[in-house]
Parts: structure tokens; C-alpha cells; sequence
């Protein structure tokens, strides 16, 4: 609630965006590094991009179930009157779906990059998606930290299972062949 307090129409627009750009980021990054990887005969690349959308599908099932299991209203919808929401979701609110995939993306790039520069940024956006949906009115914060950790640890789970089906395979950052 402290947060509305907070709010001005530039910030408005901007954490709208910033929210909408999970959904946008995560089918970009494994997309983007599979058709490098094929495009480039770079079996490094492919197998990045397909352990990143592995993550990513399995943290929006996991999302999706938890969302189902528990059945949580969305803080509007439990504080009606005194919480105002810049937009409205149809789904459970536990957890954050926006949070879980910024994650998973964000820690998949970190484990295949393995470059501060390419961290940073990504746990930097991460984060900024998850104090989004805070800002927005539509998750609580424990919502956000759920889905943080939903989309961590599915980015981890799925590069495990990656370096047993595949071992030792890291993308080289500016080693690419045309």
C-alpha cells in the first residue's frame, strides 16, 4: 500500500512495461540463442537455448500449479477500497508468474554465460519485474519472493539435467562463426 503513495505517470508507464517485458524477454532469449546456434552450427548456442526455454516452461508450470493449488486473491481483491491497481489479472496471485519467468531467465543466462556482464543486467531487469508487480498493485511481496525462487531454482534443475545429458558445454560469448 506504501508503495501507490509512491506512484507518478511516468513510473507508471515504465513499470508497466517493465512488467509486460518478462513475458516479451522470456520467449526471446532461448529463441534467440537456438537460431544462433543453428544458424551457426554452434552446438553451444542450441543447447543454451534449449535449457533456457526448458527453464522457462518449467518454471510457468510450476507457476501454474502452485497458482491453482493455492488459490491466493490478488492483494486488490482482498483490500478493496484501499489498494488501487494500475491494471487487473484474471489468474491467483501466489505466485508471480512475471517474477518466476524473469528469474528463470535471468539465471539461465548466468549459468550458460558465466559473465558478470551478463548477470548483472539480467538479475538487475529481474528484480525491476518483480518490484513491477508490486508497484502495479497485483502481487504482494511474498508472491514476488516465490516466484523468484520458483524461477531459480527451475533455471537450476533444467542446466543440471543439461550437464548430464551434455557436460561441459559453456556458450563462448564472442566466438561466433558465420
Amino acid at each position: 500500500m506504501r508503495i501507490q503513495d509512491t506512484r507518478t505517470p511516468f513510473m507508471n508507464s515504465t513499470m508497466n512495461g517493465v512488467s509486460f517485458s518478462a513475458y516479451v524477454m522470456a520467449p526471446a532469449v532461448p529463441l534467440a540463442m537456438l537460431g544462433v546456434g543453428l544458424a551457426t552450427s554452434n552446438s553451444s548456442f542450441t543447447m543454451a537455448g534449449l535449457q533456457i526455454g526448458a527453464g522457462i516452461l518449467l518454471t510457468t508450470a510450476t507457476t501454474m500449479a502452485m497458482k491453482s493449488l493455492f488459490h491466493r486473491p490478488r492483494p486488490y481483491d482482498s483490500y478493496p477500497g484501499e489498494l488501487h491497481p494500475l491494471q487487473y489479472e484474471k489468474s491467483y496471485s501466489f505466485p508471480s508468474g512475471h517474477t518466476s519467468v524473469a528469474f528463470a531467465t535471468a539465471t539461465s543466462l548466468s549459468l550458460q554465460m558465466r559473465k558478470w556482464y551478463v548477470a548483472v543486467p539480467a538479475f538487475l531487469w529481474a528484480v525491476t519485474v518483480g518490484y513491477s508487480r508490486m508497484y502495479l498493485g497485483v502481487h504482494y511481496p511474498s508472491d514476488v519472493l516465490v516466484g523468484a525462487l520458483v524461477g531459480v531454482a527451475s533455471a537450476y534443475i533444467t542446466y543440471k539435467i543439461q550437464e548430464i545429458v551434455k557436460p561441459d558445454v559453456q556458450v563462448p560469448l564472442l566466438k561466433l562463426s558465420f
